[in-house]
């Protein structure tokens, strides 16, 4: 189980801690605003009303525990992500993710301490979910309500087997549609040959129902 600290629950923010808590893992949220804390609490680990600015509240509330904070103050809180993310850096969090509302603010949370900076767009809650708690998938694309596209590292369980010997789509209710080539991760074999076998660090491009990719790389 992996251990995540959500700070700010804007839509960005409420969306990505419910993904990370609906997928097994430990969330810890805080935010200024109780009703927004409220209607969380019973779906997180723990959920904390409070100043995250202040320094004391980030130390009461446990974050040096936790793995990976995600800074997600809006954009109308610039010098207040600045600030928290400043913080976190100087409390030693392994790793932090902060939301940007320009360029110029990715730069300087960059320079003040953040790992990974992101620009919000649709969807973009849920697919942060699933790259920082899932080590094997490396792109999620939700293009529809049920389904979606993953890019990810070959399953153990898949590895040196032919893909008509799998025959996926029977088993897991999905597909292959693209298999990087050997030792490239950007350059991929559209046309996959079913006799072809699975090399373990290859990486994948399937495309399924959300509930069946869930069971491919759930952990």
């Amino acid at each position: 189980m992996k251990s995540f600290c959500i700070i700010g629950l804007g839509n960005f923010g409420k969306n990505l801690a419910l993904t990370l808590a609906q997928n097994g893992n430990q969330v810890l949220v805080i935010d200024n605003v109780e009703s927004d804390i409220d209607a969380i609490a019973d779906h997180v680990t723990n959920a904390v009303c409070g100043d995250p600015t202040n320094e004391m509240v980030l130390r009461a509330a446990g974050v040096a525990s936790y793995g990976c904070c995600v800074v997600c103050l809006g954009s109308d809180n610039m010098q207040e992500s600045i600030l928290v993310t400043l913080t976190l850096k100087e409390l030693g969090i392994p790793k932090i993710v902060a939301r940007a509302s320009s360029e110029q603010h990715r730069k300087v949370l960059t320079k003040v301490g953040a790992d990974m900076v992101v620009f919000p767009e649709k969807d973009m809650g849920r697919k942060l979910a699933y790259t920082l708690a899932k080590t094997d998938v490396f792109e999620f694309i939700n293009f529809s309500k049920d389904h979606s596209i993953v890019e990810l590292k070959t399953p153990r369980r898949w590895a040196g087997k032919a893909i008509k010997d799998l025959d996926v789509r029977k088993r897991y209710g999905v597909n292959i549609i693209a298999i990087s080539k050997a030792g490239s991760s950007d350059d991929f074999e559209i046309f996959t040959d079913p006799d072809r076998v699975l090399a373990p660090e290859e990486t994948l491009v399937i495309i399924g129902g959300n509930e069946e990719i869930e069971k491919i790389t759930g952990k």
